[in-house]
């Protein structure tokens, strides 16, 4: 089966989050994202959900946090041994998300010279 292509490209954005299955308590678990697209994250943990779960999310950048909502795509945990070379943790599609954090994606994007849509999921909803 061929992989579905994303809709706005990646960047690099490390940074803290906390993440869980429920609304009121999105700080189950805490990890770090290691890239942010207008559409989703991934988060890199051993912690992982199976796929299609939904997923709380705040995200902390300096003294900011923004909240997302999404679904897990994909998720892969592996030994303590490959956790520094091989990718591991879940992708996340986001469903909601706080306009605040497309913005940030949107200026790290033109920094890097990508090409930028409009696309923000959820974020009128």
């Amino acid at each position: 089966m061929a992989r579905k292509m994303r809709r706005t490209k990646r960047v690099a954005f490390r940074r803290t989050v906390h993440f869980g299955p429920s609304p009121q308590k999105p700080h189950d678990h805490i990890a770090f994202t290691t890239d942010l697209s207008e559409e989703g994250t991934h988060i890199k943990t051993n912690g992982v959900y199976k796929p299609g779960t939904r997923l709380y999310l705040v995200v902390e950048n300096d003294d900011r946090s923004y909240e997302a909502e999404g679904v897990v795509v994909w998720a892969k945990k592996v030994t303590p041994k490959l956790v520094r070379n091989v990718k591991n943790g879940m992708g996340i599609k986001f469903t909601h998300v706080n306009p605040e954090l497309v913005d940030l994606y949107q200026e790290k994007a033109q920094i890097f010279n990508l090409p930028g849509k409009a696309y923000s999921p959820g974020v009128n909803a």
